[in-house]
Formats: C-alpha cells, sequence, structure tokens
C-alpha cells in the first residue's frame, strides 16, 4: 500500500512536472497521474495496462485522496497512455530523482553510474542509442538517467 508519509511529498514534488495538457477535460491532476505510475512501478508494473491495473486493485478513497485525485475510479490505460506520451521526461526524471534524494537522506553513500549503447537498426534510417543511469547502491533506486541519439560522422 502506499506509505502515507511518503505520498503527500511524492505528489507535491511531481507538482513541479509541466502539464501540457488543456484545462477542458481534465479528470485527474497531473501529479496524481503520475504519482499512480510511480507506485505501481515500485511494485513491479513494467507496462501501462499494469499501471491501470495496479490503480484498480488500489482504489479505495483514501489512497485516492493521498495522491490527490478526486473522483471514483483511477486512470485508465487510455488515458495513462496520452499523459506518458505528452510528458516532458527530463522534467519528470529531475522531479523523481529529487523526491528519491530526499527520501534517502543521508543513507545515500555510493551512486553507481551505469551506461549501454542500444545499437540502430536498418543501417542508418533508426539510429541507436547511448543510456546512461545514476543508481543508488543498497536501494535498489535510480536517481536520473539519460540518453541520446548515436551520430555517426560521415
Amino acid at each position: 500500500m502506499i506509505e502515507r508519509a511518503m505520498a503527500p511529498s511524492l505528489v507535491t514534488a511531481l507538482g513541479e512536472v509541466p502539464d501540457p495538457r488543456h484545462a477542458r477535460g481534465k479528470r485527474y491532476p497531473a501529479p496524481g497521474l503520475l504519482a499512480v505510475a510511480v507506485w505501481a512501478m515500485t511494485r513491479r508494473a513494467r507496462s501501462l495496462y499494469a499501471i491501470a491495473q495496479w490503480g484498480w486493485e488500489h482504489n479505495t478513497a483514501p489512497v485516492r485522496a493521498a495522491l490527490g485525485i478526486r473522483h471514483a475510479d483511477m486512470p485508465s490505460v487510455a488515458t495513462l497512455f496520452r499523459r506518458f506520451r505528452d510528458l516532458d521526461r527530463d522534467a519528470f526524471e529531475a522531479a523523481l530523482a529529487a523526491w528519491l534524494a530526499a527520501q534517502a537522506g543521508e543513507s545515500v553513500r555510493a551512486i553507481a553510474l551505469d551506461g549501454k549503447t542500444v545499437r540502430g537498426i536498418h543501417g542508418e534510417e533508426v539510429p541507436g542509442v547511448h543510456l546512461v543511469a545514476a543508481f543508488v547502491h543498497g536501494r535498489g533506486d535510480v536517481l536520473g538517467q539519460k540518453g541520446g541519439a548515436i551520430t555517426t560522422p560521415r
């Protein structure tokens, strides 16, 4: 279940992520949508369907209140898809990293960096990507990650 002391601070931290949606038709607050995804992913949800299912399984008044969701239902797969499609990934990662760092406090003693290169396909039509992630030892938290396309000199 959602730890009550952590949930409000997570929702507050995710409130820093820009919301590109128009005011008309917003059913769920952006920080609540993102918090549903974060909490579901900490419980091993790895797809939009799994995130939505986690929300449906934890659809109680206290959970909705902790996430700032006022409706009687949790977001659907389509709602989650639209929110993540338009997500400012850098702002999301920065807000989540800041929240994780605040939660870690003094317990973070070592941060590992891991990098890899994913090759492109079809020659130069679809370029590969370099990925780098910062990882907190002993906790399993990724503080942030960055990716960029591989450029080849011509």
